[in-house]
């Protein structure tokens, strides 16, 4: 269940952001960074993505880990993917 919600408010995220990328009104960056890391918490796939990029390790891991709420965020995100993967549903 907490996969889904983090997968639909990633989306909704995304499309605030892609909205305003057309409209100077509402600003863009937060809310595709937020559809980001809402999508890799609740998609291994996205996850895995994100991670593997190699501007990931260049310019993003730095923040995460200067920001404690993001690295609590995806720290949160690591551990339950590897418990996941131990207890296959």
């Amino acid at each position: 269940m907490k996969r889904i919600l983090f997968i639909v408010g990633g989306c909704i995220f995304l499309i605030l952001g892609i909205i305003g990328l057309a409209l100077p009104v509402i600003p863009q960056v937060p809310f595709l960074v937020m559809g980001v890391l809402f999508l890799a918490r609740g998609s291994k796939k996205v996850h895995q993505m994100l991670v593997t990029n190699p501007l990931y390790e260049e310019k993003v891991r730095p923040v995460i880990e200067k920001n404690r709420f993001l690295k609590k965020f995806l720290d949160e995100t690591e551990a339950q993917e590897k418990a996941t993967d131990r207890n296959p549903i």
